[in-house]
């Protein structure tokens, strides 16, 4: 692998198997066990390549980073670390805090600058959109999701719901401007088309962060209110299936044309974990997400399959 040329987006691989991961911990924990110690030497040889990249080819992540595509991407390494400590947590490993810690601090330094050098130093058109903008926001309310799996502290409490603002926040612009791109332009070229999957990410997460954030404040402020978190996830949970439908659709469009496989097909595999978590999180307290969840469930398996043996195909082939 030529150490220039690395792509920041081998780590969507790590994303989409850690939510994978987390999706089968209440099914089949063994494969959890096993993806988690996979994606932990994963994420270390990646990390290693990454951080070299930095070191010497410095002007090149440099012009990645304020890319008005690429730039959006350069949070999955951090969000790899804290997927994998919410797994590190899930099996009581350690060294889950200092891999939230460390993701946490970069994806705040991460959204904080892409939000300013957009703002100050970038002139994009409408057609310049991507759904790999909603990559910093996902970053940040998953930051909330690992946070809350802690036991109740106050201050815990607090830096998670100011993560979950600026995502949920962030989340509303960008899915506005997304919408508006959509409709007022042409189709994404292929090389952009997965993207749009990616607004189920936050869509998922958002979900779940919802359910946590009562069931924590429950906990914290000896309150129950467990009702209201439904009352606000479930219509959040409609939009998802709007968008994974309309996604479907878009994806069968795009393979009619002729749609070759590269890393970027890796967007198709977390936001739909991320979706299939809602729904697991829901299905909790509502029967009838019981019976959902296996559709969405299968889908999410088939999609990470088809995607994981084309990776490797692609990997042989060079």
């Amino acid at each position: 692998m030529n150490l220039r040329e690395f792509n920041v987006s081998w780590f969507a691989t790590i994303l989409g198997s850690g939510g994978v991961a987390i999706a089968f911990l209440s099914i089949y924990p063994a494969l959890s066990w096993i993806l988690t110690v996979a994606l932990t030497a994963i994420f270390a040889l990646l990390t290693c390549i990454w951080f070299a990249k930095l070191i010497f080819h410095w002007d090149v992540a440099k012009k990645e980073i304020q890319h008005v595509v690429m730039g959006n991407f350069y949070p999955l390494q951090p969000i790899s670390a804290v997927i994998l400590a919410i797994l590190y947590k899930r099996f009581m490993i350690p060294f889950d805090e200092p891999l939230l810690i460390y993701g946490s601090v970069l994806i705040l330094i991460m959204t904080i600058y892409l939000s300013y050098h957009f703002f100050a130093n970038v002139t994009a058109e409408l057609k310049s959109i991507h759904g790999g903008w909603f990559i910093p926001p996902v970053s940040t309310i998953l930051v909330t999701d690992a946070i809350l799996l802690y036991p109740p502290d106050p201050t815990k409490f607090a830096i998670s719901l100011i993560y979950f603002g600026i995502g949920f926040m962030l989340f509303l612009f960008i899915a506005t401007i997304l919408f508006l791109r959509l409709v007022n332009h042409e189709l994404m070229p292929f090389e952009l088309a997965p993207t749009n999957f990616i607004i189920l990410a936050p869509i998922g997460i958002l979900i779940v962060d919802i359910l946590s954030i009562f069931n924590y404040a429950g906990k914290l402020f000896t309150i129950s209110e467990n009702y209201l978190a439904l009352i606000f996830s479930i219509p959040l949970w409609g939009f998802g299936f709007w968008a994974l439908v309309v996604n479907l659709m878009l994806l069968l469009r795009y393979i009619r044309q002729e749609f070759p496989f590269f890393l970027g097909w890796w967007s198709y595999v977390f936001p739909t974990a991320a979706f299939t978590l809602a729904t697991i999180a829901l299905s909790r307290a509502i029967e009838v997400f019981r019976y959902i969840t296996y559709p969405i469930f299968a889908l999410l398996i088939v999609i990470w399959v088809l995607v994981s043996i084309n990776t490797i195909k692609m990997l042989i082939q060079k």
